[in-house]
């Protein structure tokens, strides 16, 4: 996959990093309606220069920006892309083949239908089959086309949404970004898509905690299933535990299937991927959320440099895991 470097306009001088006095610097804030923390080795605080490249980020790919490249698109006011754009889409297409349909970007109507996209849903009430009909006609890979640097939509209702792949996307804009400059050691973090380059400030490979599947849990207060040691190396967790709609005693995961226009239902309460890029991962744990485990893990047994681990219910309703065959060497004990 071609390397993406930072499309934005910073004048940085650095002359060769002999003999400068190097340390670990943080910075942390809000971003695409969630949190980035970010953790790297340098000379200087890049802080303003994270800053301004997530703020460029979200004008290529935020669906929340009305006045975004992808939002452009979306309301048929252009149909001209960037690098960036054109990436996450051919990487969508890449996994939505790889995972017979179960990943796509064109399930933007379900998602606002359902009220886990970009649009405010005014109640809680679950759309019924007619209402879901009505745009799962216009989901489907197959309904956009890249033509040079054009994205041409089979029907202008066609809509695309980045919320499970645009995170993982710019923790790797970012990550690219601090290659170009020489980083050797950084942690980027934005939303729970992790990319780890080098090592910590102990000088030990990055340790990174992967959720328990907790029911309202947030950043102040989740507990950790496990630990997992990476270096070079990302990793991205998708589970229904935080975002879901109750109608009565059934619960709906945000995890829609794009073939059905129905959230999935499954054993899976939540899926961790380690791949080598944060954009792979957060695409890959949602698709691994709407096919199940038996399917998820066959597909992650068969792509190269790929780990999943899995959180699930066993037939007597026990929380229980299960892991690709490599992924045991990640896992951190003390």
């Amino acid at each position: 996959m071609k390397k993406i470097f930072p499309v934005i306009c910073l004048i940085l001088i650095f002359s060769c990093t002999t003999g400068k006095k190097m340390k670990y610097r943080f910075h942390e804030g809000p971003i695409q309606g969630t949190m980035f923390h970010i953790t790297y080795e340098w000379d200087k605080d890049l802080s303003y220069e994270i800053d301004s490249l997530l703020y460029t980020f979200n004008t290529f790919l935020s669906n929340y920006d009305p006045n975004s490249i992808i939002s452009g698109i979306n309301n048929n006011e252009t149909d001209e892309a960037n690098e960036l754009v054109i990436d996450m889409i051919k990487v969508s297409a890449e996994v939505h083949d790889a995972t017979d349909g179960a990943f796509d970007i064109t399930v933007a109507p379900l998602a606002n239908m359902w009220g886990f996209g970009w649009e405010k849903k005014e109640n809680n009430i679950i759309p019924d089959s007619i209402q879901i009909d009505s745009v799962l006609q216009y989901v489907g890979m197959e309904k956009i086309q890249i033509i040079g640097n054009k994205i041409i939509k089979s029907d202008p209702n066609v809509s695309i949404i980045g919320n499970a792949i645009a995170q993982g996307l710019s923790a790797d804009y970012v990550s690219d970004y601090f290659k170009g400059l020489g980083l050797e050691n950084f942690l980027v973090e934005i939303g729970g898509e992790i990319y780890c380059y080098g090592v910590n400030p102990k000088r030990n490979p990055w340790r990174v905690g992967i959720d328990k599947p907790i029911e309202g849990t947030g950043y102040e207060d989740r507990e950790n299933q496990l630990i997992v040691s990476l270096e070079n190396k990302s990793i991205a967790t998708s589970g229904n535990y935080r975002k879901f709609l109750e109608d009565g005693n059934k619960k709906y995961g945000h995890s829609i299937d794009p073939r059905t226009g129905y959230p999935a239902e499954n054993s899976l309460l939540s899926v961790s991927v380690i791949s080598e890029t944060a954009m792979l991962s957060d695409a890959y744990a949602t698709a691994f959320m709407v096919i199940g485990l038996d399917k998820a893990m066959e597909i992650a047994e068969k792509l190269e440099n790929f780990e999943a681990f899995f959180i699930y219910l066993d037939k007597d309703s026990i929380e229980t895991v299960a892991f690709s065959s490599g992924f045991e060497k990640y896992i951190y004990s003390n």
